[in-house]
């Protein structure tokens, strides 16, 4: 499996590449996200700060934001294509383009992490950066708590699985998408509404992955649901994040406070 894992995402690498060959640049999405957007709202490079560090990140802020009433928050995970430090490749791919072709009606505050390495392990400084930024954008904007959904396509989808399980308490939910599993994390994943992508065909990392994670959360009495098209390709995000049903399921998912049991 360890193999299997590495020659996916060689492979992925490839593909991903491949992928931003033809999306638009970070600061288009950023722009046309951005058009008639009032002051204040809209697609932002952003900068966090921890101790002596520092991380660049995309925020958007909905065109109709209010401090007046909680917002609900996603965290969108990039692939390893659009691994770096620009704050831009993590735009192009994935939520970005859904967002910036509509942007007054988008519904939520969207967090943009970047991982320099494209890789998102939950024991690394990009995962820590996570909860750092979500901390940050929470002092600026009125953040719903209970309502932070983590998402992520490709090796982010893997940092789905991950991350999520090592910060379970801070996410609503979970929502994969192409992602290899993390089968050790099963035990942590039982208490979070899941529902996670794949295409049938994929040729980079095997719709099994999802499928085993998704029966294994279950059978220890989790609530994750897998939707699988019937498609070639490693991009099942573009039909997903393209889906308004997936956002209407997103917007009534809340976070459980209660403690959680952990084998």
């Amino acid at each position: 499996m360890v193999l299997s894992r590495f020659w996916a995402l060689g492979l992925g690498l490839s593909v991903m590449l491949f992928t931003l060959a033809g999306c638009a640049s970070g600061d288009g999405i950023i722009k046309q996200a951005n058009a008639g957007a009032p002051e204040g709202t809209g697609m932002s490079k952003r900068m966090m700060q921890r101790g002596d560090r520092t991380r660049m990140y995309g925020l958007f802020i909905p065109v109709n934001y209010s401090p007046d009433k909680k917002w609900p928050v996603i965290v969108f995970l990039h692939g390893v294509g659009e691994g770096g430090s620009n704050a831009s490749d993590n735009l192009t791919v994935g939520l970005g383009p859904v967002i910036a072709k509509s942007p007054k009606t988008f519904p939520f505050i969207a967090i943009f992490p970047q991982s320099a390495s494209g890789r998102w392990p939950a024991d690394s400084e990009q995962a820590e950066d996570i909860v750092t930024i979500l901390d940050s954008v929470s002092k600026s904007y009125n953040v719903d708590q209970d309502r932070v959904i983590l998402t992520g396509l490709s090796t982010g989808g893997y940092g789905t699985w991950t991350i999520g399980a090592k910060y379970r308490d801070r996410f609503a939910a979970l929502v994969p998408m192409c992602a290899y599993s993390s089968e050790e994390d099963i035990p942590k994943l039982t208490q979070m509404p899941i529902w996670a992508f794949h295409n049938s065909a994929d040729p980079f990392v095997l719709s099994s992955a999802t499928e085993d994670m998704v029966a294994g959360i279950n059978r220890q009495g989790g609530r994750a649901r897998m939707t699988l098209y019937s498609a070639m390709g490693h991009d099942c995000w573009i039909r997903a994040y393209g889906d308004p049903e997936l956002y209407q399921w997103m917007l009534a998912q809340r976070r459980n406070l209660k403690p959680m049991a952990v084998k």
